[in-house]
């Protein structure tokens, strides 16, 4: 009796063992999903770089992108460097004396602040494009423009001139940025490599930009 016992006891817990060696195992594989969304979200922040920097240039926005995801790059977060720090300051009393505003932000819609920024850069775009063919301002990796060492800077009002430029044009980008993060709900350095790359994209042959070249940032002549 008590060998039946011990046997009905057993069985249930032999055939228990014996189906769970037997399952299968499940490898769970992540899905991809969420690296066509960000190459998504990539490629329509650089779609509205193309859009305002055309405007900026007035030249007609790349109606079609071809949908890629950008060239590996670093990443940064928005750093002023010291040198720009002081160019934002430098030059602000000589803005009003060049006719050169900036789009400083309102109690207003993004949008209407946007229209606004992209206006003002636009006005002075011509005078920002005569200092790069100059060789005196290039584009740097944090998508603002620098001053660079041409000879032309040796000259003292025309180094004003130049730095003045300089801090009334990242002004307005710095402006232009944050809108754009706010509409875009990305975050600033996503946004600044998306305007940093089509900056150094439509730099004419001779003008200075800061590349990525084996795995460091440089700058060089385009």
């Amino acid at each position: 009796m008590r060998r039946i016992f011990l046997c009905l006891a057993v069985a249930p817990i032999a055939v228990a063992l014996q189906f769970a060696s037997c399952r299968p195992q499940v490898n769970i594989i992540p899905p991809k999903e969420p690296i066509k969304i960000e190459i998504k979200v990539e490629l329509h922040i650089y779609q509205h770089a193309v859009q305002d920097i055309g405007y900026i240039t007035g030249e007609q926005p790349v109606e079609e992108i071809e949908s890629e995801a950008p060239a590996e790059e670093e990443i940064e977060e928005e750093t002023p460097s010291p040198a720009e720090s002081e160019e934002n300051k430098a030059g602000s009393v000589f803005l009003r004396f060049l006719g050169v505003g900036v789009a400083y932000a309102e109690t207003s819609s993004d949008q209407q602040q946007l229209k606004r920024v992209l206006d003002s850069m636009r006005k002075r775009y011509p005078a920002l494009a005569k200092y790069k063919a100059d060789k005196s301002i290039g584009e740097n990796r944090r998508a603002y423009v620098e001053a660079r060492p041409s000879p032309k800077m040796s000259n003292a009002k025309y180094a004003k001139a130049v730095r003045a430029i300089i801090a009334a044009e990242n002004a307005d980008r710095r402006l232009l940025y944050q809108i754009r993060t706010r509409m875009d709900r990305m975050t600033p350095a996503k946004e600044a490599a998306a305007y940093a790359r089509r900056w150094r994209e439509i730099a004419k042959p001779g003008e200075w930009i800061e590349v990525y070249v084996n795995k460091r940032w440089v700058w060089k002549q385009k």
